[in-house]
């Protein structure tokens, strides 16, 4: 990672068990090294929206690290069916694994929130099919969404759906355990992160691992293992930007993306025409992948394009009997069908950051989402931003960045702006305001085309919107 002039601390509330005492923030110039397992107090972690896979993940990780020998995992779920099947899977997981962690569950967080060191949410409001209608009405339009986890009508529409239960949950942890640190992995991830922090005041790191999909490819072009590059990259959330590639040490970002371009690297140019025509337009290689990316432009799915599918784009459907499907799966998880496949690591960063975070573990480097606070010098402080982080006891430390080029600085102003407007919509319930929003979308093409997409979407999942009644 290049070294930078100065970093900004982002706090984490930490609870010091050896001597009973709470502590806001460690200063990581106090930091004493790596605890010893034996040592350690148990730890309790609630999941909201354990209905989630995300639970298997976690649990997965939870159940091979020796850190957590001892600890609680709290799964919350307001959806009797969904909380009673992921329970007996955890629970399965557990007992196959022979590992000491607790389960329980409840379908009312308050119940569990006042012991709670860590809470992870991972909410969804009326999914799957609140997306299904959204998606329908936007391609009546002409839109075409493949992802509409973030931006698109679909994905701003879900915002409008989720951020005002992530708020609830954020100012039930200020009331009930405000020493306990939020990690988010729900979506639209920085416009949740930023509704939770403006509206409780506590701290909350989102997490995504949807850049590392842009290191995969770098490392395929160079053919070398990914493990071995350092992607530097940031932006907001499913639209971040490469500004660092470093292999054993030697940037080679620039190199990189000049070979991309030479004649006989077409074939493999190709499998990113969405990252390439960005690179070409804008002179700074996007990260994630093509269906995140394609969403926060006007350019690429379109009638034209098929809805995207020209470019090796699809969009994700899910229909009535793969719901199904997938809750037979489940339930044969929850019974006696093999679950090896659940018992390996995740992938997912969760567990090591708390990890880190308790000073079980050395310092971590990872993809963060955090308030900007000046590390990138021409985005507004409250901006929620993806930028490579090192974690620490008790708190996550952001790199400063700098000012980014002005077309990069401009278009995620846009996001944020956008962000800070469908949080008062989606909290105040007022019209206006949701039009607004949606109108810095930019795959919305008219005014008139903003207001029907938006009244046939709070039309359709008005059971899930009850503010806009």
């Amino acid at each position: 990672m290049q070294a930078v002039s100065q970093s900004a601390s982002y706090p984490s509330p930490h609870r010091v068990r050896s001597v009973g005492k709470l502590v806001w923030l460690l200063a990581p110039s106090l930091w004493l090294g790596v605890v010893h397992a034996e040592l350690l107090m148990p730890l309790n972690i609630t999941i909201i929206g354990a209905g989630s896979r995300f639970s298997f993940g976690i649990t997965a990780d939870l159940i091979r690290d020796e850190y957590f020998t001892g600890s609680t995992l709290a799964l919350v779920d307001p959806d009797e069916r969904a909380l009673d099947t992921s329970t007996r899977i955890v629970n399965r997981m557990v007992a196959e694994s022979g590992a000491d962690l607790n389960v329980i569950s409840s379908r009312y967080r308050d119940e569990v929130l006042p012991s709670t060191d860590y809470v992870l949410n991972s909410i969804a409001v009326g999914e799957p099919f609140a997306r299904e209608r959204d998606v329908a009405i936007g391609e009546e339009h002409g839109i075409y969404q493949p992802t509409s986890q973030t931006v698109g009508p679909g994905g701003y529409c879900r915002g409008l759906r989720v951020i005002p239960h992530a708020v609830e949950i954020a100012k039930d942890v200020a009331e009930t355990c405000p020493n306990a640190t939020i990690i988010d992995l729900a979506n639209p991830l920085a416009a949740v992160c930023r509704s939770m922090i403006r509206e409780s005041g506590l701290p909350v790191v989102g997490l995504c691992e949807q850049w590392a999909v842009t290191k995969r490819f770098f490392a395929k072009a160079l053919d070398v293992d990914e493990q071995e590059l350092e992607l530097n990259s940031v932006g907001t959330n499913h639209l971040t930007w490469a500004i660092g590639l470093e292999h054993n040490g030697k940037e080679i970002l620039e190199e990189t993306i000049e070979d991309l371009h030479r004649p006989e690297r077409k074939c493999l140019l190709g499998e990113v025409p969405v990252s390439a025509r960005i690179y070409k337009a804008f002179g700074v290689w996007p990260t994630g992948t093509e269906e995140h990316i394609a969403e926060f432009f006007n350019y690429f799915l379109t009638p034209e394009t098929n809805g995207g599918a020209d470019l090796g784009m699809r969009i994700r459907h899910t229909s009535e009997e793969q719901w199904d499907a997938r809750w037979e799966e489940r339930e044969s998880w929850a019974s006696d069908a093999p679950i090896h496949h659940l018992l390996g690591p995740s992938g997912e960063n969760a567990v090591e950051i708390i990890a880190a975070l308790e000073g079980y573990r050395d310092p971590l480097d990872e993809m963060v989402n955090i308030p900007n606070n000046g590390l990138i010098d021409n985005l507004p402080h409250e901006a929620i931003i993806e930028l490579p982080g090192r974690v620490v006891k008790g708190g996550v430390e952001g790199i400063s960045i700098g000012p980014l080029p002005m077309a990069v600085r401009e278009i995620l102003s846009r996001r944020v702006t956008q962000q800070e407007i469908q949080i008062d919509a989606a909290l105040s319930g007022d019209r206006d305001l949701a039009l607004r929003g949606l109108l810095f979308d930019d795959q919305i093409t008219s005014l008139e085309v903003a207001k029907q997409v938006l009244d046939a979407s709070l039309k359709a999942n008005e059971k899930y919107l009850p503010r806009f009644l």
